[in-house]
């Protein structure tokens, strides 16, 4: 089992700068299920980095949206040695909103799974 300190969702993990989620969207392969969308495109870094694109008018407020954004990122943090070395955005479908978290879990399970597979 990993270490407290490898399951960390450090900042050089993340997607922050607009060039890198276009470049993703525009180059990387599209995944989705019910729930979630993702963008993904390999990249240099040696691991997996997370950027998040979870609409207002998709999710709602943003007490909502945030909640949607921390199961995401929890997800991501369990999940990320499975992961090859690539830039995945993660978007919101419209049926998250009556979703429960079991469902958003098993969702983001199976979005990983397609990202992982060769």
């Amino acid at each position: 089992m990993a270490t407290a300190t490898r399951l960390r969702y450090r900042t050089a993990q993340r997607l922050r700068r607009p060039a890198e989620f276009e470049n993703t969207y525009r180059q990387g392969r599209r995944y989705g299920n019910e729930y979630f969308s993702a963008s993904a495109r390999g990249n240099e870094f040696g691991h997996a980095r997370l950027g998040l694109s979870i609409a207002a008018r998709t999710v709602g407020n943003a007490v909502k949206r945030n909640r949607i954004r921390r199961l995401v990122r929890e997800s991501f943090r369990l999940q990320q040695h499975e992961l090859p070395a690539a830039d995945i955005v993660i978007g919101a479908r419209a049926r998250v909103v009556g979703a429960n978290q079991a469902e958003l879990r098993a969702g983001l399970m199976q979005l990983w799974k397609q990202i992982a597979a060769p």
